[in-house]
């Protein structure tokens, strides 16, 4: 740009040193040649006064070698032969047809420029009509009568000044142009590339003043709202990423525009998909074909990466003029929420068929005892309304505690628990019905074991798991319990028996709500099959984990690993 600037002022200064050159020229030459003719005249005059005052043919044509040798002098004759020429050694024709003798022999005087026959040379020509007919006629060379002859060492040096002059004050005002213009193009670079804080420098002029108070005015609104578009972006990456639920969006072109990490882990999308249309997209083939619905919400099964419930929302996104611009999806993860209301289900009816069984027992008996005398006969029934009512009671108790299990932890209840002596206390009251069979009942307790929990829920754990020991290891069988720290900061309890153990298909299942692997025996025996149920429960609560080894007809090993933990809930 400077160069076209410097560039347009040099071709207007040097039109308008050529037009008025030109026109200096041109009224210089007008101005020479009227000055050329009046000198002709004169001289025609005085020469023509000399030549009317003798004969014709007296004329002493020598005083013409007198005058100024620049100056031609031809004396013509009315028929236009040349009687004398100051030029001798030139041969002539008849002049009568000269523009000059035309014009005298009409005017009296008549001026003419033209190019000499006999010459060869431009010259001015003056030529006065004589009262006896002739003509006398003076000339002069045309270069005389132009300053021409010494144009280029008058005027040649002052047209290179005057281009010098011209050239160094266009650049400087050029560069006054430029320059901020510059300093604002590589402003706007630097804000483009993220700069936000680049500023221009005012300058005095009061044109670039004003325009540099209104870019840097821009230039605090941009960063302003780039600061609020990236604050905004922020909180919305932020908040994409922290939700649980799928989100992505596309426009009207069917591009995607936005997609969240979750709805990516979904459908295990990890490649770039911005920008690119949703039915290229093969890992979102089934959501898109599950958009053709017309509902509010659907629900569907993928089963790639995994398999899911997912319910779909989606809603249409507006700009400006309530036009549609785009649509964006909401995708809601329940395959969690689906097997918890399955388990709720079976839950419910697993309580349902539990408490019935008693409960009509119960009831079947006591209508019974109305028509029963005999007293052996009636003790008998009463002996088993008692021991439905305690199973009955067993199993609201079990029901009970695993509740409060699930509900959100009390901290206050937690304390200091001496695993060691709690361990051994549990074993001492168990000891009994373990006799009572003969079963071997022996422990391996190391001491100075502790831990921060709830100390309830701990010995209702060791309880379930050695009165389970009991209950299904037959007579003159073996229990051994096992406690020892397996490092600093961890401990392990372990129950061994030589029970009736469990097989293979059953292992991965006992810690469900009301499973048994032999339903009949475990009625028999009593249990309401929560017992492992509350244990896994309580484990996971103390961050612990739980192993079951067990080979059928030989016995079974439960393995309970529990972090060690100080009041403040830090692992020593």
């Amino acid at each position: 740009m400077s160069k076209k600037i410097i560039r347009s002022f040099l071709i207007t200064i040097f039109l308008s040193l050529f037009f008025l050159s030109t026109l200096f020229f041109l009224v210089s030459n007008i101005e020479r040649v009227n000055q050329t003719d009046s000198e002709l005249s004169r001289l025609n005059s005085f020469l023509a006064s000399y030549i009317e005052k003798e004969d014709t043919k007296d004329i002493d044509f020598e005083i013409f070698d007198m005058m100024d040798k620049d100056i031609r002098v031809s004396y013509i004759s009315g028929e236009g032969k040349v009687l004398f020429d100051s030029e001798k050694e030139v041969s002539f024709g008849n002049h009568k047809e000269r523009e000059e003798i035309i014009k005298a022999n009409k005017d009296t005087s008549g001026f003419s420029r033209r190019k000499s026959e006999s010459l060869g040379i431009k010259m001015d020509y003056k030529a006065l009509k004589l009262e006896n007919g002739n003509y006398i006629r003076t000339a002069i060379k045309s270069e005389k009568s132009y300053l021409y002859e010494n144009i280029g060492f008058y005027i040649v040096p002052w047209i290179l000044v005057i281009a010098f002059v011209s050239y160094l004050v266009s650049k400087k005002i050029a560069d006054s142009i430029i320059e901020p213009i510059l300093e604002m193009t590589y402003a706007t670079e630097r804000i483009a590339s993220g700069e936000y804080t680049k500023r221009v420098s005012l300058r005095k002029e009061e044109e670039l003043l004003r325009l540099g108070k209104n870019f840097n005015n821009m230039a605090e609104s941009l960063q302003s709202a780039f600061k609020d578009s990236d604050e905004r972006q922020s909180r919305l990456e932020a908040i994409m990423k922290s939700m649980n639920s799928g989100v992505f969006a596309y426009d009207n072109n069917n591009e995607i525009i936005l997609i969240n990490p979750f709805f990516r882990d979904i459908f295990g999308i990890y490649h770039e998909v911005i920008g690119k249309n949703i039915y290229n997209v093969k890992e979102m083939k089934p959501i898109i074909e599950s958009m053709t619905s017309d509902k509010e919400m659907v629900e569907v099964r993928i089963k790639k990466p995994l398999t899911k419930d997912i319910r779909i929302r989606s809603a249409d996104i507006f700009g400006e003029g309530y036009t549609k611009v785009g649509t964006v999806v909401v995708l809601q993860d329940i395959t969690d929420l689906k097997k918890l209301e399955k388990m709720r289900s079976q839950f419910v009816a697993n309580v349902s068929h539990e408490l019935k069984t008693p409960l009509t027992s119960i009831m079947g008996f006591t209508e019974t005892l109305k028509y029963v005398e005999d007293e052996k006969t009636r003790n008998k029934f009463l002996d088993i309304i008692n021991e439905e009512s305690e199973r009955l009671t067993r199993l609201i108790n079990d029901i009970l505690t695993l509740s409060a299990i699930e509900q959100p932890k009390d901290t206050s209840l937690d304390e200091m628990i001496d695993v060691s002596y709690e361990t051994r206390r549990l074993f001492n009251m168990i000891k009994p019905r373990a006799k009572e069979k003969n079963i071997d009942f022996i422990y391996n307790i190391e001491e100075g074991i502790n831990t921060f929990g709830d100390k309830d829920n701990f010995k209702q754990l060791a309880i379930n798991l050695m009165d389970n020991a009991v209950k299904y290891t037959k007579e003159n069988g073996k229990i051994e319990i096992d406690l020892y720290k397996k490092d600093k900061s961890q401990f392990i309890f372990k129950v061994k028996d030589t029970g009736v153990g469990i097989s293979k298909k059953h292992l991965n299942r006992i810690f469900e709500r009301f499973y048994r692997v032999d339903k009949a025996r475990d009625r028999v025996m009593g249990g309401t099959g929560l017992g492992l149920a509350i244990v896994k429960h309580i484990v996971l609560s103390f961050n612990g984990t739980i192993e079951t080894e067990s080979i059928e007809n030989k016995g079974t090993t439960f393995i309970v690993t529990i972090p060690i933990k100080d009041k403040n809930y830090n692992l020593i």
